[in-house]
């Protein structure tokens, strides 16, 4: 994705948020790939990736979480699996 949204993301497979990417919510996916904008919390039941150009402005919730250098991350981690199970019911 590589434009706009506000609102709330839940699927049950791979988001990823492209560089010109911006989310105003929360994104609740098996795999969350952050390159852009993301004001709200990431919930990942598998993977959370951040990559070198990514600004999330939330907290980070996956049991797998990588964060590149340069990312920007102002909020929380919390790497448990329960963490990213519970956060998407």
């Amino acid at each position: 994705m590589n434009g706009r949204l506000e609102g709330t993301i839940r699927v049950d497979r791979r988001v990823s948020v492209g560089p010109e990417g911006a989310v105003r919510g929360e994104i609740h996916a098996r795999h969350v790939i952050v390159g852009g904008h993301v004001q709200g919390d990431v919930h990942a039941s598998e993977k959370a990736e951040l990559t070198s150009s990514a600004v999330v402005e939330g907290g980070v919730y996956a049991p797998k979480v990588v964060i590149a250098e340069g990312a920007r991350l102002e909020g929380r981690v919390a790497m448990s699996e329960s963490q990213s199970k519970g956060s998407e019911e």
